[in-house]
């Protein structure tokens, strides 16, 4: 085995099974312990320097692609795409995978962007399970005899249909017990009057003064994103970024019937 292949060996095992506990504390309690990402970092920089003095990684251009990948993720971060351990995780991957104008035109044309970056394109398109996952799980309560728009009755139907999408319909007793994987996205005023709330959180106080315990309410669940990155992170080193090989296929097609 030569010693570049060890390299990439290397990043992918270290990185696959960072990933895979910080996948599993997300999951647990959407809280990840930042000694991972402080392990992950050292791994990069330890791994890399090798590579430098073994001549395979290029420091100018790897601190380059390092970041121009990072301020992306932090601006998406300060954008509030995603958590900060997101953002973290991401930036470990863009300094644990060089890159270099040469790498980048090579891996450009096998449907290829640079790791960090594909990982993140991988995971997006990924969290799109959620939303056949959501309508699932919302027809599932309606067959149980819940009613799912019971009080909201003035919400318009592109509201209705966006909330049985993005949002789960659980009782108010679940949410409050699992808090810490969803956020209420319901409130109800003091006159009666119920609405669906897409975009910032209900203080938890208000709304226990608002919902029996037995209601149903739309909720937002919270994705354990380290387990789309760490699929993404898979995908893109077995098969490629899934946004950019279906934007070739579109180009290639169009293309073809000119």
């Amino acid at each position: 085995m030569s010693y570049q292949l060890w390299l990439e060996y290397s990043r992918s095992i270290v990185s696959i099974a960072l990933l895979s506990v910080s996948s599993i504390q997300d999951v647990r309690s959407r809280e990840i312990d930042d000694r991972v990402w402080i392990v992950l970092l050292a791994s990069a920089l330890l791994l890399n320097m090798l590579g430098v003095f073994q001549g395979s990684v290029e420091p100018a251009w790897w601190l380059v692609f390092t970041g121009l990948q990072s301020l992306l993720f932090l601006l998406l971060y300060y954008g509030g795409v995603y958590g900060g351990a997101d953002a973290k995780s991401l930036m470990c991957l863009s300094l644990m995978y060089p890159s270099s104008p040469t790498g980048f035109l090579i891996e450009l044309s096998t449907g290829r962007l640079p790791v960090a970056f594909s990982t993140l394109n991988n995971a997006l398109m990924l969290t799109m399970l959620y939303l056949p996952a959501n309508l699932i799980w919302n027809l599932s309560v309606r067959l149980k005899g819940a009613e799912l728009f019971k009080g909201l009755e003035k919400e318009g139907f592109l509201r209705r249909a966006a909330a049985l999408m993005l949002l789960r319909k659980v009782r108010f007793s679940q949410y409050c017990s699992e808090n810490s994987r969803f956020l209420l996205a319901e409130k109800r005023s003091r006159s009666g009057l119920r609405r669906i709330v897409f975009s910032r959180r209900i203080n938890g106080d208000e709304a226990e003064q608002v919902f029996n315990s037995d209601e149903h309410v739309f909720a937002s669940f919270l994705m354990p994103l380290q387990v789309l990155v760490l699929l993404g992170l898979l995908t893109r080193l077995f098969y490629g970024d899934i946004l950019l090989s279906i934007s070739l296929l579109i180009v290639s097609r169009f293309a073809a019937g000119l």
